[in-house]
């Protein structure tokens, strides 16, 4: 496989960004094997970084008037679905839930705020939190009501004890500044899913970023076919590690979760060839 090149950097970079970002490549006519999927994520990324600039997921952030999304290779990932106006980031797995740190979870009360595609902020009460601490570090919320179609919720991988091909493959990885981070998965163990650095020939250094305290929750995502898929909230530090969501004990659990607070809603998979 050849390594992704390397950004160019400088005024003329800047200037590129914005509407001049390359559109996503078209989604795959069938579901993608986990082995396949990390070839087709780099064939993503290397049209997509060839304009970054910058990690910035929004040009600009307020919680009172519509937010800009970024104008470098975020722009083609959506990512409305994370409620970005608290560290505390909280997560929609469904219309009506989201996932958090169960070590760092909004308490229920709190007002979430997430932005629709084009950049309005849309508010929503978090009125029940179940915790999951005895299996994994991620507590399940139930919203007042489901956000708009223009919010999207994520999908999950299907749950499986059988991702250790993963390790390697490029993964978004987010923090409580609202940037987007390049990170490899090294691998898949049990309950968990940690990362490490890429090389510099493959990921540039800027587009990297050592987690620390108070990046607790923030998400991270596999491309699959063009499409952001869930698959860990941070726990530990430095190129992070967390619960695999897609564990199985920890997908049901999640799944029982989201059944008791109510709302009639289920987990959905992006689905995946043999």
């Amino acid at each position: 496989m050849n390594p992704l090149p390397p950004l160019l950097l400088g005024v003329a970079l800047l200037a590129a960004c914005g509407p001049a970002v390359p559109p996503m490549p078209p989604a795959p006519s069938s579901g993608l094997s986990v082995a396949a999927v990390r070839a087709d994520s780099d064939q993503r990324f290397s049209v997509l970084l060839d304009a970054a600039a910058a990690p910035d997921i929004f040009s600009n952030y307020a919680t009172d008037r519509p937010s800009p999304w970024g104008g470098n290779f975020t722009r083609r990932l959506n990512f409305t679905g994370v409620a970005w106006d608290d560290s505390r980031t909280a997560t929609l797995v469904t219309p009506e839930h989201v996932v958090m740190a169960a070590h760092y979870p909004r308490p229920v009360g709190s007002t979430l705020i997430f932005h629709d595609r084009g950049g309005r902020p849309q508010r929503r009460e978090l009125v029940a939190v179940e915790s999951l601490a005895g299996l994994a570090d991620v507590a399940v919320g139930r919203l007042d009501s489901p956000v708009p179609d223009s919010v999207r919720p994520y999908r999950l991988l299907p749950p499986s004890d059988g991702y250790g091909a993963l390790a390697g493959c490029l993964a978004v990885v987010t923090d409580q500044q609202r940037k987007a981070f390049l990170h490899e998965i090294a691998g898949v163990y049990g309950h968990a899913l940690s990362f490490r650095y890429p090389a510099p020939s493959r990921i540039p250094p800027h587009l990297t970023k050592p987690l620390i305290k108070g990046d607790s929750g923030n998400p991270s995502f596999l491309l699959v076919g063009g499409e952001l898929v869930l698959i860990e909230t941070h726990t530990g530090g430095g190129p992070g590690s967390g619960p695999f969501l897609s564990s199985p004990p920890v997908f049901a659990a999640i799944q029982a979760a989201v059944t008791r607070l109510g709302g009639g809603h289920t987990l959905q998979v992006v689905p995946l060839g043999e």
